[in-house]
């Protein structure tokens, strides 16, 4: 970390330690993993006794900071909404980030291990996720082929959410925690380079009729389902 950066950190830790009580304060981000570009920030995980939660976006130094101000029962919400959606999100900040406060305070040491199980955590794969999923991403390759020839604009519109919900199936469906939104598509393309290859085709593809190719071999190579199929979603 450079001085620049130092003198931030310290100025917003400073700050975090006047208007706040912590029990414990974990600094993650691209800054700390030591991978920064121009425009990283410091995210400040800030955790107290009290019942309120509040995140703030200010600078220090000139450096961006946000800080989420939680108690432990509030990260633990988040840690177990996350892992049901599959994108570890906030277990992926706690576990890579330095404890500049609270170091031998039990409940931040088990806070950081629980982080650190959720992050690996297999997520929970059942029939009826799959079957909502694929009727999702099926529903929308229709509505985008009923207007391809009338309005290509929506119909890329819907395309556009249809990759998304499949890139998030694709590591649904193998096991896999949702990386960083920053490493989504360079993971695939590693990892999954059939998937991952048609995926940074369509994001780079000249025209309406190229995407519209490759969103209907994503779909085919994934859910195998281009519109309406037979599915009960049994009583609820």
């Amino acid at each position: 970390m450079n001085e620049h950066h130092k003198i931030a950190l310290d100025e917003a830790l400073d700050w975090i330690c006047l208007h706040f009580k912590p029990i414990g304060i974990i600094v993650t981000g691209s800054i700390v993993r030591g991978n920064p570009d121009s425009s990283s920030d410091f995210d400040i995980f800030v955790i107290h006794e009290e019942n309120f939660r509040q995140r703030i976006q200010k600078y220090f130094n000139g450096v961006p900071c946000e800080i989420f101000v939680n108690n432990l029962g509030h990260v633990y919400s988040y840690f177990e909404k996350e892992y049901e959606n599959n994108r570890p999100v906030t277990a992926h900040m706690i576990s890579t980030g330095k404890i500049t406060m609270g170091e031998d305070n039990p409940g931040i040491e088990k806070l950081i291990r629980d982080a650190r199980e959720f992050l690996v955590k297999p997520p929970l794969l059942t029939q009826d996720k799959i079957t909502r999923t694929k009727y999702a991403i099926s529903t929308l390759f229709e509505d985008a082929t009923d207007v391809m020839d009338t309005d290509p604009l929506t119909s890329t519109y819907f395309l556009n959410k249809l990759i998304s919900d499949i890139i998030d199936y694709v590591f649904f469906i193998n096991g896999t925690s949702s990386p960083r939104a920053k490493e989504r598509i360079k993971y695939l393309e590693v990892n999954y380079p059939d998937i991952g290859e048609l995926v940074a085709g369509y994001y780079s593809a000249e025209n309406f009729r190229e995407r519209y190719g490759i969103a209907k071999s994503l779909v085919a190579r994934t859910i195998g389902v281009y519109g309406f199929f037979e599915w009960d979603s049994g009583k609820d």
